[in-house]
């Protein structure tokens, strides 16, 4: 990629996956969505970007599209994606291995709620325990729950 065609604009995220490692950001007067690399993020020290954040960055254009080489300024987070539904809700922890990434808590309901070891390490938590009752913020997706935030 070639630094000369590089410009600072402003874009809304589309949607970024941290445990995908890229995501998308819109910007106006560029057709096509902007790719965005986990590696810039985190080069910015960002922790967590969803839906609707508003970010300043530099933009740059190769043969493959337009990808964010850098970020310069995270100037509005939204917590929670907008895109999707939130709640809180109760649950006990059935698992969660530190050295797998992940780990599974239970709804009342049966249903399982998804644990990334990424939450767990913005939270400043070691681990969690089996049988730990939880309150949790969670969305659903197409694969199921997945927690967004461990509340207390």
């Amino acid at each position: 990629m070639s630094n000369e065609c590089t410009t600072e604009m402003t874009g809304t995220v589309k949607w970024f996956n941290q445990y995908k490692g890229y995501g998308f950001v819109e910007i106006k007067g560029i057709p096509e969505d902007v790719f965005l690399h986990f590696s810039v993020v985190d080069g910015a020290n960002i922790k967590e970007l969803v839906k609707n954040d508003v970010i300043v960055c530099s933009v740059q254009k190769s043969d493959k599209g337009y990808q964010i080489i850098k970020i310069k300024k995270l100037l509005s987070h939204n917590k929670y994606p907008l895109n999707a539904v939130t709640k809180k809700v109760s649950a006990v922890v059935k698992w969660f291995n530190p050295s797998k990434g992940f780990g599974f808590a239970q709804l009342r309901s049966g249903d399982d709620v998804f644990i990334h070891a990424c939450l767990l390490k913005k939270l400043n938590l070691k681990e969690l325990e089996p049988n730990k009752k939880v309150k949790l913020m969670v969305r659903h997706t197409n694969m199921g729950y997945e927690a967004l935030d461990i509340l207390e």
